[in-house]
């Protein structure tokens, strides 16, 4: 069976848009640098009089965590040390996803959203790190692709 170049372009086109699902529930975001939210990007509420080193520190801020499937935007955060941060997982994906900060508070609990945040909707929780250096992030169920770092300064 001779295919004209026409027909042979079509056929391709056509098993080209079959296998475009199957890459996106699979794939993700291969750009190893990611993307950052320094302080200055985040939105600020509460005093913006900086960091006074106090553990009761009044300053606040929000930052909006985007989920899809399988990445995570940003994803590298940097914050300051002891400041109060309200974390927004949002799922723009088609799975469902949570963020989970691998560390405790205070009292030995974790940081994290609900344990299962479905496509279209979010999760609020808030984290507050009392000590300077690099903490993970990761979605419980699309390991190893899907994890972050939280730098605290």
């Amino acid at each position: 069976m001779k295919l004209t170049h026409w027909k042979k372009a079509l056929l391709v086109g056509v098993a080209g848009l079959l296998l475009v699902p199957f890459a996106a529930a699979c794939g993700g975001d291969d750009d190893e640098g990611g993307s950052t939210i320094t302080p200055g990007a985040t939105a600020t509420k509460g005093s913006d009089d900086g960091d006074n080193g106090d553990d009761n520190g009044g300053e606040e801020r929000e930052i909006e965590v985007v989920m899809t499937d399988n990445v995570f935007t940003p994803k590298e955060i940097k914050v300051p040390v002891n400041t109060k941060i309200k974390f927004t997982a949002a799922n723009k994906g088609t799975a469902i996803h949570n963020m989970h900060i691998l560390s405790k508070d205070a009292e030995g609990k974790d940081f994290s959203s609900e344990l299962l945040v479905n496509a279209g909707k979010s999760s609020t929780f808030e984290a507050k790190f009392t000590k300077k250096g690099v903490v993970n992030f990761q979605c419980d169920y699309h390991l190893p692709e899907m994890a972050g770092k939280i730098v605290v300064e």
